[in-house]
């Protein structure tokens, strides 16, 4: 039987493991959408870890965001929990499979939190993208160190609506060196909503389409109307 919307409050956390320790507010931060970007989405969903296939250069691109002392941050849209396709208790076995990938294909390729909002369209919830909502709980997790439980079991978390002006002018960012990377408008939507630097990428391609472009600080990414 599908979950009701609001037996899920917001996104699902995971933070594999004790931050590294220079976590911290200045500290960047690299958004990224999940499948399209790091793993090669499919016209269902990825149900499971068998399905789960790197793009090539993603975890080179991973390991160099860690090098140059970035957090990496996973921030993703799966409906098919809210659907009841699956349970949350999924996201363990699929982002256990994408780590460890990753692993063996750059030792430095680490990401540090996986964020998932369960939820479906129609159900209206806060954490969706394109709501910035999970890229500021990552904000809050990662730099300010909000209590989640270290490991991979999926942790819910509220988060409130905040209340976008998609009017008015972009936001600005935690820090100026945050970036987002995705492939659909709604990554576009939340990276923008939240101030960061935008980077849209071919689902085919994914994140290592954009090169070391954010290695320029001068670069503020593509650029986006909403």
């Amino acid at each position: 039987m599908p979950l009701k919307p609001l037996d899920m409050e917001g996104p699902y956390v995971q933070v594999p493991s004790p931050l590294p320790g220079h976590a911290g507010p200045d500290t960047p931060i690299a958004f990224l959408d999940r499948d399209g970007v790091i793993n090669r989405g499919k016209s269902g969903y990825v149900n499971g870890p068998e399905e789960v296939v790197l793009l090539p250069g993603a975890a080179e691109s991973i390991g160099m965001l860690n090098v140059e002392g970035y957090l990496v941050c996973v921030v993703t849209n799966q409906s098919p929990i809210a659907r009841g396709l699956w349970p949350p208790e999924n996201l363990a076995s699929i982002h256990k499979e994408l780590q460890r990938q990753l692993n063996l294909a750059h030792p430095r390729a680490q990401i540090h939190a996986f964020l998932t909002c369960p939820h479906r369209f129609e159900d209206a919830c806060n954490c969706r993208k394109p709501s910035p909502s999970m890229l500021l709980l990552g904000h809050k997790v990662l730099r300010m160190e909000a209590f989640i439980p270290a490991g991979w079991e999926p942790f819910n978390h509220a988060v409130v609506d905040p209340r976008v002006n998609w009017w008015g002018p972009k936001p600005s960012s935690p820090h100026p060196l945050d970036l987002m990377v995705g492939d659909r408008r709604s990554d576009m939507g939340a990276g923008w909503s939240f101030g960061a630097r935008l980077y849209r990428v071919p689902a085919a391609l994914g994140l290592s389409f954009i090169g070391d472009r954010w290695l320029d600080k001068d670069d503020l990414g593509d650029t986006f109307q909403p």
